[in-house]
């Protein structure tokens, strides 16, 4: 792995390149992985995301709660010298494995002595070090993340967030004298909750080891992942980033993981974190909202989100935003989105997801010009209020016309009677 820091600015944060393969492409930080569920991205497949969405080469976000039932087949495929990203139909792609899958909530409890919980879709597992290895070395991603307890949030008590820190220090004790067995790069958990002493010895913990131990860093444990991550308060998280941030070495890429909103997004980036996930447009998606906050300054006002179940757009044949460029606005309606919904057509959470990906990456390229010219601040300022008098509120409330998780799956639930 190798990551070069282009230039730094205490206004509007850090501007690099990584490349986690050799061989592979950089990317430009801050940078936006593509969160997958079982390795494919949400109601996309491999061909409609490179032909509609974007065909340049992606750093994909794995997790091995949706992923863990392929490890036995993976550990047959890769003695083949094929990696991960090619079993899943992204040949080419950089990948990351996580532990958590970001877009769902991950349960609380289930903590015991050496073992760490792994909630899948058929249950609660549980998971050992040695087990961890065993999997990652089956899995053989590009990157992935150290053995971390990250079930803290800002609710957590004092004793609970020390446990957390223990306990991810007896798990990577492990890990990192086992590390030199897995050819991929390791990041190194940084836990604590809200607690800046905990985390203080989570950093303290992690920089002991030899500088080549880990090559990135990922901070965990502020959320419960899903819809909790755009619930968060500002004013709580960002101090405790920042304090983190300024015990971490700058040749090192900080990876922080969830559906934070594009605004908190923007916060974290001023602090000088560098990668970020896509699992907020999931949730977006998931709960029938199109992302249409604007980044480019425009002089009018906008809203957050269009809620495509709302019958008030019925007969609006016009797109999301008229100056999209994706397929779901060049094509299609905002009534057509709005029929799709009401007939549980397959085709609507596709088109939704078009959408919402191309706008949270075009986002995320005007970030990295506003980081490059020093300009931050004005979009941070954009984005809070649109152009409004007040500041506009980012965060995801659970769609109630939603009836049950597994007919979203073949389309956009029917309205609940």
């Amino acid at each position: 792995m190798k990551f070069a820091l282009e230039s730094f600015s205490k206004n509007s944060g850090r501007l690099g390149q990584l490349r986690i393969r050799d061989g592979a492409s950089e990317q430009k930080t801050p940078l936006l992985m593509q969160t997958t569920k079982g390795g494919s991205i949400p109601w996309l497949g491999a061909d409609v995301f490179e032909s509609h969405v974007s065909q340049k080469p992606q750093v994909l976000e794995f997790t091995l709660s949706t992923m863990d039932q392929m490890a036995e087949a993976l550990a047959q495929w890769n003695n083949q010298d094929r990696g991960v990203s090619d079993y899943v139909g992204f040949p080419g792609h950089q990948n990351v494995l996580l532990l958590r899958d970001p877009c769902e909530n991950t349960p609380s409890g289930g903590n015991d002595r050496d073992v760490l919980p792994l909630f899948t879709r058929r249950g609660r597992g549980s998971l050992t070090a040695e087990r961890y290895m065993e999997m990652v070395a089956s899995i053989q991603p590009d990157m992935y993340q150290g053995l971390c307890d990250a079930d803290t949030n800002a609710g957590s008590s004092n004793k609970r967030v020390q446990k957390s820190v223990d306990r991810t220090e007896k798990f990577m004790h492990y890990i990192y004298g086992e590390k030199n067995k897995v050819k991929a790069t390791l990041l190194a958990p940084i836990v604590g909750g809200y607690n800046t002493f905990a985390r203080t010895q989570s950093i303290k913990h992690a920089r002991e080891q030899p500088s080549d131990s880990y090559g990135g860093y990922i901070l965990e444990g502020f959320h419960s992942n899903g819809l909790t991550a755009t619930a968060l308060v500002p004013t709580q998280l960002l101090p405790i980033v920042e304090h983190c941030v300024k015990q971490l070495e700058e040749d090192k890429p900080r990876i922080i993981p969830g559906a934070y909103t594009p605004l908190t997004k923007l916060e974290l980036i001023r602090l000088g974190m560098d990668v970020f996930d896509t699992s907020y447009a999931y949730c977006a998606s998931y709960n029938f909202k199109a992302l249409t906050f604007s980044f480019v300054q425009d002089g009018g006002e906008h809203v957050p989100f269009l809620d495509i179940t709302d019958d008030a757009i019925k007969e609006e044949f016009t797109p999301i935003m008229s100056h999209c460029s994706c397929l779901t606005c060049q094509k299609h309606t905002r009534a057509y989105l709005h029929h799709l919904y009401k007939t549980n057509e397959l085709l609507g959470p596709i088109l939704l997801m078009v959408h919402n990906l191309h706008h949270y990456m075009s986002f995320f390229e005007t970030i990295r010009e506003s980081v490059a010219k020093d300009t931050l601040p004005q979009l941070i300022e954009l984005v809070r209020n649109q152009n409004s008098s007040s500041q506009v509120d980012y965060s995801i409330a659970p769609n109630t016309k939603t009836i049950t998780k597994a007919s979203m799956s073949k389309g956009f639930a029917a309205a609940a009677v």
